[in-house]
């Protein structure tokens, strides 16, 4: 009896760690999930390049995502591509608002990251690195593939 009670105390003794490590992990997991993030190779000497990918709110809050950074560039800023007067232009969104559970596609021709002052000419097959900062302070890192140019839809600006 006394070996069966040494026993089970063992066990919870040991378990314990590991659960809270597993709250730990829960709690520690972003409101934001970025995937799918691509842009198109450039040519040497392009300033400015255009990015693509996918914003997801996880959580049960509204986020609102107030900077983003990119390791090839020294600025980015969200764009919107908008038609005035026959005319198509982007404007840019200095934050941008997700709804709880809200997924966003920020693809050519629509919302999409736009990066200036490009540090290097990003070839096919090549990454680099996002990070995305909301009005919370949390900070989400994504990765994005560099693609051939022509391997998705045409731009309208770019």
């Amino acid at each position: 009896m006394r070996q069966a009670l040494i026993s089970i105390m063992v066990l919870l003794l040991c378990s314990q760690p590991a659960l809270a490590l597993q709250g730990a992990a829960g709690t520690a997991s972003a409101a934001l999930q970025v995937s799918d993030a691509w842009m198109r190779a450039l040519p040497p000497g392009q300033p400015t390049a255009a990015a693509y990918l996918t914003l997801k709110n996880v959580s049960e809050s509204p986020i609102l995502l107030v900077e983003i950074s990119a390791s090839v560039a020294s600025r980015v800023e969200i764009h919107e591509s908008v038609q005035e007067d026959g005319m198509w232009r982007m404007r840019a969104m200095p934050r941008m608002e997700l709804a709880a559970g809200q997924s966003l596609s920020l693809e050519p021709g629509g919302i999409h990251l736009m990066m200036f002052g490009m540090q290097r000419s990003p070839q096919p097959g090549q990454q680099f690195q996002f990070e995305f900062t909301l009005a919370s302070g949390e900070t989400v890192s994504a990765t994005a593939n560099v693609r051939a140019t022509g391997a998705s839809s045409a731009h309208r600006h770019h």
